[in-house]
């Protein structure tokens, strides 16, 4: 292999180490710590190696790592799946190979695994800003692969054949991500469920107060009409009906349901699109009461009796989905099909002092809502405060809520309120999903992490079922104008949550250019990230009109031939004009005297040049090449009849030439 100049493999190594260290960081999540490590050694001695330009390591070193890493990840590659697996030995390849940096093809292949990293990247971060950095990196790779391959040096020179591979590639690209035929993923997609999935299928008192730390974006609703007001955003995500006296969950009775075959819907109805973000689990958002008008391109989504809307697997990559709610109408259309008597379960001992109190506060004759205000009007004392920092509750925790903390989150109030109606007879369940969002760019809310929230349903005879919000009774801004509203609260968020873009929303200019960025991000999604196989077809309609498939088809392979053709003529080799024997000779004779530092200027012919680094060599050397311009150019300007070939110089000259160099090497 090729050696690169010292000053070129400077900056190739230098700019190889950084674009690996950003590829890390950006792939913290999927790797293990034992390759964090690996990594963090490999850059260092990597570093070292730029810096010294020490001798490279010896292969036989290299393969035993290689050996005993491979051997770890299979050890491993149980409990991390297959796609975290590959992304590891990516990393451990990369590692590995960047500790050797010596030759071209060194550098080539580790710009090979670095693509593939890019590649890695994009699955588990697929935002616009996120898009931009591994572009980015894109173009630091490829700048690299320039710096090894070419004469001159400068990032200059680099950028500008960069840029022209890149002009050539983006149309390319381009027409690819319109016309080739969408398909399914082929693997799915691993979610850490702690940091992605935020609501989760149980609920102990005080863990949805974790998610108010966060400001992760959860979806985006777009509606084509009027936006709902703050008190309609109530988010419905999952029920939780079954209570063992600290953690509520789904019971496993409510899975197995038959309703009505048709349903009459009534009321105003709002047409929507939302856009999720990534879970680990099956459970969608939306309003009451959903109903399904485009689901979503790899799976398809079902509305239970619950007014839940579930996907056929986990949601592991952005998802986009049409609705229609009907706001108005009331939730009494699975009357007469669903057990109520699940909605009354409660464990047989917890919490005493709350069941003396309902029993207490409640009597047989009391209505349904009386009983709902009468229980309600507990949290209407000042005694009671909204925090989201709430202290622990375990061994009771719902005695310990009302009767000595009185401070708590949604979850508290939520979890306090249903228990409370069960005890009294009063079917309730609990649901988790989110409350509010932002309004951005008219008819766009956006959800974050932040907003989640916990209500109450109770069941009344007359109406069906019924939201009541005990958190709207003792934090009333929590509903109107969301969580940040008071001064205590967004107090708390700054504390726990000191680096959220969230606390730009008190500086105009800030909170502008906040919604600016979410604006575009949101086109992005919408645009980009969400074409999938019925946005092609949609757009190829509009551009073609009604094609048949084999039309289609004939449409398809042709793009195809054109951009086969357009790389082949990019690609194809071009004739090199044939350099003649004498040419070569010359420019061999002038790369003897560059590499003593005496380089030949464009504009100088062999007389000129002989002419001018005279006085700088020794008697014998001078002597010889003048020997050689002389008898060069007797041959160069003698007839034809007169010429000789030009090997027969060579031979003549070769003498010269030899004692020259031997001149510069005793030098």
């Amino acid at each position: 292999m090729q050696k690169i100049k010292v000053h070129n493999r400077k900056i190739a190594a230098f700019t190889t180490l950084a674009t690996f260290t950003a590829l890390i960081f950006s792939l913290l999540e999927p790797l293990m710590g034992w390759v964090l490590v690996l990594c963090a050694c490999s850059f260092c001695i990597s570093l070292y190696k730029s810096v010294k330009q020490s001798t490279p390591l010896k292969n036989s070193v290299l393969n035993l790592l290689a050996i005993l890493c491979i051997s770890i990840l299979i050890w491993l590659a149980a409990d991390y799946g297959l796609l975290k697996t590959m992304i590891n030995l990516l990393v451990v390849a990369c590692c590995l190979k960047i500790i050797n940096l010596h030759h071209t093809g060194d550098y080539q292949m580790v710009a090979s695994i670095q693509l593939f990293l890019v590649a890695c990247g994009l699955i588990f971060h697929q935002s616009l800003l996120n898009s931009l950095f591994y572009a980015f990196l894109v173009i630091l790779i490829f700048c690299v692969l320039h710096a090894i391959k070419i004469k001159e040096t400068g990032i200059r020179t680099y950028a500008k054949h960069t840029l022209i591979l890149l002009l050539q590639a983006v149309p390319i690209a381009g027409l690819l991500f319109f016309v080739t035929p969408k398909l399914s993923p082929l693997w799915q997609m691993p979610v850490n469920q702690s940091s992605k999935t935020g609501l989760s299928e149980k609920m102990t008192p005080g863990d949805i107060a974790s998610l108010a730390k966060s400001d992760e974006l959860v979806f985006r609703a777009e509606f084509s009409g009027r936006i709902p007001t703050a008190r309609e955003r109530y988010w419905r995500a999952i029920v939780l009906d079954d209570f063992d006296g600290k953690t509520w969950s789904i019971s496993k009775i409510n899975k197995q349901f038959e309703g009505p075959k048709t349903l009459e819907f009534r009321g105003e109805s709002l047409d929507y699109v939302v856009i999720a973000q990534p879970t680990s689990t099956q459970w969608l958002y939306s309003l009451d009461i959903p109903i399904v008008i485009q689901g979503l391109a790899t799976q398809t989504i079902s509305t239970n009796h619950q007014f839940q809307l579930t996907g056929s697997s986990p949601l592991h990559t952005q998802g986009l989905y049409a609705l229609k709610s009907f706001v108005e109408q009331p939730l009494n259309i699975y009357n007469g099909y669903e057990d109520l008597s699940q909605y009354l379960q409660k464990p047989s001992t917890g919490n005493p002092e709350t069941v003396e109190f309902v029993k207490k506060s409640i009597n047989q004759s009391m209505t349904t809502t009386e009983i709902v205000n009468k229980l309600s009007a507990v949290f209407s004392g000042d005694e009671f405060r909204y925090t989201l920092s709430p202290p622990l509750m375990q061994a009771a925790p719902i005695d310990e809520f009302l009767f000595e903390n009185k401070a708590g989150f949604c979850s508290h109030y939520a979890s306090a309120l249903t228990y409370m109606l069960r005890l009294a007879n009063v079917p309730a369940r609990i649901v988790t999903g989110y409350q509010g969002g932002e309004v951005q760019s008219g008819n766009v809310i956006s959800v974050h992490q932040y907003d989640a929230h916990a209500w109450v349903e109770a069941w009344h005879n007359d109406k069906g079922w019924v939201r009541i919000d005990p958190t709207a009774i003792v934090a009333p801004n929590r509903v109107l104008s969301g969580l940040l509203s008071s001064i205590e609260n967004r107090q708390e968020f700054r504390e726990q949550s000191p680096y959220s873009l969230t606390n730009l929303k008190e500086y105009a200019v800030f909170n502008q250019l906040r919604l600016l960025m979410a604006k575009i991000d949101h086109t992005w999604d919408q645009s980009i990230l969400s074409y999938n196989q019925d946005s092609q077809k949609s757009l190829l309609k509009k551009i073609f009109g009604n094609m048949k498939a084999e039309s289609f088809s004939y449409a398809l392979i042709g793009s195809f031939v054109i951009i086969g053709i357009f790389i082949g003529l990019l690609f194809l080799p071009k004739r090199k004009a044939k350099v003649s024997n004498e040419i070569k000779w010359v420019n061999k004779l002038f790369l003897i005297f560059e590499k003593q530092e005496m380089h030949r200027a464009d504009y100088e012919t062999l007389q000129q040049f002989n002419q001018r680094i005279q006085p700088q060599l020794s008697a014998q050397a001078a002597n010889a090449l003048a020997y050689i311009v002389k008898e060069y150019y007797e041959w160069k300007y003698a007839s034809v009849e007169q010429k000789t070939p030009f090997d027969y110089l060579k031979v003549r000259l070769h003498k010269h030439v030899m004692t020259i160099q031997t001149q510069f090497a005793e030098k």
